[in-house]
């Protein structure tokens, strides 16, 4: 019996054209998990995990095989369809063809690699109309709900490169009335709005092309603080010269006489420089130019490629030298990571990983998600529609991959690995290029174009000196550097020398291991350096990091800048170190290796612990230096901010490395006084998920020593990183452990703060009254310390509470007297957010133009110091005064200007309240249609990060929105849930015009 499923829109499975039975919204969840991952094996961790989120039930494993079971059931007797326990989890195997949302990925793969316009048009058509709604409409998990917003990208990248390959066909009027649509929707999308500006020019409407030109500007400018792109500026000064290239195609064709702008993307090209006098591979690379070719039938090309050997046989180096030739192929960049997979010690993580490449797709650092699985979907859509080359050099397994694949087949991903990584082949479709050693011939030809003519002159010589180093490329480069330098000694001599030393390393016991051999030629050239040189490097084999600077390697060997430099030099020319960019210099996995191995060989434990003692102090001197430029703390410090804060981005993956080797290896107060030093960096702009690794590293180290003050220090921080990421449960338990700490420690200072923090935890969940007893608790404590900041913050949190509850006199009278204290300590910007909040109350004491005016001298205020974070809370107690007085315009602007604030900050839970508020806004002012779609955000966000409050208030305007549209029947289930939040929660329904606390 024929099957068919889909996930685009409704989950559904149809068995000889009949709808299957599939049961309740949890066991159609299970279905679209594995769906999506169809011919991946699914863990039952991760579906636990995708199915229920944070709140799966004790017995989750267990309703999970009784669902599988069902689903079993329901797809019985269905042609090529099985659900099955694999070793590596649940597979579902099915024909992809008959998932709509493999069959979409397909047929748009399957068209921009089309051969006319005509062609791909159709295929477009074809595969924008198995959308039947929104993914997984009816169902909401947090691993879906980002699910959804990834494949909503998609679509969105496929309906603009619709429109790109019609306006080449010349159907702009057609187009028109949906580009503007398309507009109002995506306001803010710099390509939409081209393909509208060429559009309305094409129709004749020039003066229409130019005002949307300068509309956006205008947004832009407003809402984000920025200028159009210069494709977008390029293609506007076309227009308003009326650019003949401009014109309408005169046929089908993949190249218009004119560009049909994008929008201005960032474009990294990360490709390590092309490697000198490369020899030999011509096979291989014909195999991988083979690979590029479409196959018979139409098939896209291929999207994965392997090239698998032993270590030092030349993968990256063939690998780099093929991105080179084919990069013109991806005109939207290169992205490149050496995944250190065979590290003991450093092996990139694929969370790290995937934070190196949104960066480099020019995601801002707040914005990149918390977790793995999120931080892979943020990725895939990054890359949906563009054509780009990804290079994974030295992965270790399948695992450390298969997140870093793209989900569009626009893109080519070519990984090296001493590692078959048969599952790639297997299940990702990847073609593996396996390298064996160079041929004899290659290998001396290599040798040949490194020490030139004595190869020619001695040629029994340099064939032996060729076996001698296994035709390993590595080893061959090494060994000619030397000959080269040994100008005066006969190649016979040398190949004889090589020999000594390899009948004198026991280390070649092993079984005719190639790898074996080239320790010998490590030997070799490492037995001719000088002391100082063969010292550096042994030391070299120490750092944590993957390049180190000449400072730090200064520190390391307890030398001079320069000293180490000429050193440095010397092993550089004895390709025993790779130099890079600004000073920071490289070493081979295999050398790296060899030169820790030597270490422990030759050098004292003591001398070696003394070297990284000395390391970690120079990192921490550097840190600490910096960070006294960026935030001075009102005292007077020389120094450069640009300067330090490069020093810090370009130290930032070593600086981690000290922390998390520091506190695996015993250097537990260079861990923990590092980790508070880089706090406040990494907290404002590096990688979150960094950031947490850093300081639990901070935490572990404290607990090592015994440091009970540095142990809540790094907890206290560490829930504030969890708190940020929308990860309400841990930061709960950290801010507990903290205050436990310092309730024992008796520094009731700090244990008011955790306990304001913690009460900031269980308001966000929705448990008003234990946050009320910590405001309380935080208080009394400040009371008794005489410190008002704090008393009136604790005043403040708890007159929310009271409003929330519908306690409006309470809360009035605790905001006054919160007024009062921040009054009589003068701080202006408190004391407006205050007024604004008791303007806000249904019968607030404080006239709204009083409280505006207090927050209009706000918002320049921190708008002159810079300071983002507190420039979008004004802006959204702004908004919220302007909506009391109808005035909708202004305040929606307020609102999308915070949002852009927001989502750079990374305040994920402030973000999905300022949805809502936008979204009351836009209801308010007859906007129905965008109101359901700012609710349908804030729903997502708040389901994922677990605030039910939001839940509620999205599920409100959710039902308001859907019954102005005339769709009662789609407004009573979120009538429904919204009702039912707001009396598990004991408080009453979301008034127009409530208190809102974005960020506070």
């Amino acid at each position: 019996m024929a099957a068919e499923f889909g996930v685009l829109g409704v989950v559904e499975a149809r068995i000889d054209g009949r709808p299957a039975d599939l049961g309740h919204a949890r066991q159609r969840c299970v279905l679209g998990v594995l769906l999506v991952e169809a011919g991946r094996p699914v863990t039952p961790d991760q579906l636990i995990d995708r199915v229920w989120g944070e709140r799966a039930p004790q017995r989750a494993a267990g309703a999970l095989y009784s669902y599988l079971s069902r689903l079993r059931r329901a797809v019985a007797g269905a042609d090529g369809v099985e659900i099955r326990r694999e070793p590596g989890g649940y597979l579902l195997t099915v024909n992809p063809q008959t998932v709509d949302l493999h069959r979409f990925r397909r047929l748009m793969t399957t068209a921009r690699a089309a051969e006319s316009d005509r062609a791909a048009a159709g295929l477009i058509e074809q595969a924008l109309g198995l959308w039947r709604g929104d993914p997984f409409a009816g169902l909401d998990t947090p691993w879906l709900a980002a699910m959804r917003r990834t494949l909503l990208g998609e679509r969105f990248a496929a309906e603009l490169d619709g429109n790109d390959v019609l306006l080449r066909l010349g159907r702009h009027g057609e187009l028109l009335p949906a580009l503007s649509a398309a507009v109002a929707e995506h306001p803010l999308d710099e390509r939409l709005a081209g393909q509208a500006m060429l559009a309305l020019y094409r129709c004749g409407r020039q003066a229409d092309a130019d005002e949307q030109y300068r509309r956006i500007r205008r947004l832009l400018a407003d809402e984000m603080g920025s200028d159009p792109g210069a494709e977008l500026r390029r293609l506007h000064e076309q227009v308003l010269a009326a650019d003949p290239v401009l014109s309408v195609p005169g046929g089908d064709t993949r190249t218009p006489p004119g560009p049909v702008p994008v929008a201005a993307t960032t474009v990294p090209t990360q490709l390590p420089a092309d490697v000198r006098a490369f020899t030999g591979r011509t096979g291989e690379l014909a195999a991988l130019d083979r690979l590029l070719e479409s196959p018979d039938g139409g098939e896209p090309p291929l999207t994965v490629a392997l090239l698998c050997g032993t270590a030092g046989v030349g993968k990256s180096a063939l690998a780099v030298r093929w991105a080179h030739r084919v990069r013109e192929a991806y005109p939207d960049g290169q992205l490149y990571v050496n995944l250190r997979g065979y590290d003991a010690e450093q092996p990139v993580a694929v969370a790290d990983a995937l934070a190196g490449f949104l960066t480099a797709l020019g995601v801002r650092a707040p914005e990149i998600p918390p977790g793995t699985d999120e931080r892979a979907a943020r990725y895939r859509s990054e890359l949906t529609g563009r054509r780009m080359l990804v290079l994974l050099d030295n992965a270790s397994s399948v695992e450390q991959v298969r997140p870093l694949l793209p989900g569009t087949g626009s893109c080519l991903v070519l990984i090296t690995s001493r590692d078959s990584l048969r599952g790639m082949v297997a299940v990702d479709g990847a073609e593996r290029v396996n390298l064996d050693l160079l041929p004899l011939p290659d290998a001396i030809g290599l040798l040949r174009k490194l020490i030139g003519a004595r190869v020619d002159r001695e040629p029994d010589a340099a064939a032996a000196l060729a076996a001698a180093c296994a035709r390993l490329p590595l080893a061959l480069r090494i060994a000619a550097e030397l000959a080269a330098e040994r100008t005066d000694v006969p190649l016979p001599e040398l190949v004889a020398e090589l020999g000594d030393h390899q009948v004198r390393l026991d280390l070649l016991d092993a079984g005719g291991d190639p790898r074996a051999e080239v320790r010998a030629v490590f030997s070799w050239s490492y037995q001719n350096l000088p002391e100082g040189a063969a010292r550096a490097f042994r030391l070299l084999g120490l750092h944590p990091g993957e390049t180190a600077h000449v400072d730090a390697v200064a520190a390391l060997i307890d030398a001079r800048p320069g000293e180490a430099r000429r050193l440095l030099d010397v092993l550089s020319r004895a390709s025993l170190v790779q130099p890079g960019r600004g000073g920071r210099y490289g070493m081979h996995d295999l050398l790296r290796a060899y030169a820790a191995e030597l270490a422990a060989g030759h050098d004292a434990e003591a001398d070696r612990r003394a070297a990284l003692t000395r390391l970690f102090d120079h990192y921490l001197a550097g840190a600490t230096a910096a960070m006294a430029t960026l935030y001075p703390d009102g005292v007077p410090v020389a120094g450069d901010p640009d300067a330090a804060r490069a020093w810090l981005e370009a130290e930032r993956p070593n600086l981690a490395a000290v922390c998390t080797n520091g506190a695996a290896h015993g250097w537990y107060r260079h861990t923990i006084e590092l980790a508070g030093t880089m706090f406040r960096y990494l907290d404002a702009g590096g990688p979150v998920a960094e950031a947490a690794t850093v300081t639990a590293s901070a935490v572990a180290a404290a607990r090592a020593v015994g440091d009970r003050d540095a142990q809540a220090r790094a907890l206290s921080n560490l829930g504030r990183l969890h708190r940020r990421q929308g990860r309400l449960l841990e930061a709960a338990e950290t801010y507990r452990q903290a205050l436990l700490l310092y309730a024992d420690l008796g520094d009731a200072a700090a244990e008011a703060l955790v306990l304001r923090n913690l009460g900031s935890v269980d308001w966000r969940r929705g448990d008003y009254r234990p946050a009320a007893d910590h405001y309380q608790r935080a208080g009394t404590l400040c009371r008794h310390l005489g410190d008002d900041a704090g008393r009136a913050d604790a005043l403040v949190r708890l007159g929310l509470i009271d409003a929330r509850l519908g306690e409006e006199s309470e809360a009035a009278r605790r905001f006054g007297s919160a007024l009062d204290l921040y009054a009589t300590l003068g701080d202006r910007f408190s004391e407006a957010y205050v007024l604004s909040l008791l303007a806000r109350l249904p019968h607030g004491p404080i006239p709204l133009e009083q409280a505006e005016a207090h927050l209009d001298q706000s918002l320049a205020a921190v708008r002159r110091a810079g300071d983002r974070t507190a420039e979008a809370y004004v802006l959204t107690d702004l908004a919220a005064i302007h909506a009391r007085q109808s005035r909708f315009a202004e305040a929606a602007g307020h609102l999308r200007r915070a949002l852009v604030l927001l989502r750079r900050i990374g305040d994920r839970a402030s973000e999905g309240e300022a949805l809502n508020d936008l979204g009351q806004v836009l209801h308010a002012a007859g906007d129905a249609a965008e109101a359901r779609a700012q609710h349908g955000q804030a729903l997502a966000l708040a389901e994922e990060i677990g605030d039910r409050y939001e839940q509620a208030r999205a599920h409100d305007g959710m039902a308001a929105a859907l019954r102005d549209l005339g769709d009662s029947e789609s407004a009573r289930p979120h009538a429904d849930a919204a009702g039912r939040i707001f009396a598990e929660l004991e408080v009453p329904a979301a008034p127009a015009g409530e208190v809102t606390t974005v960020g506070r």
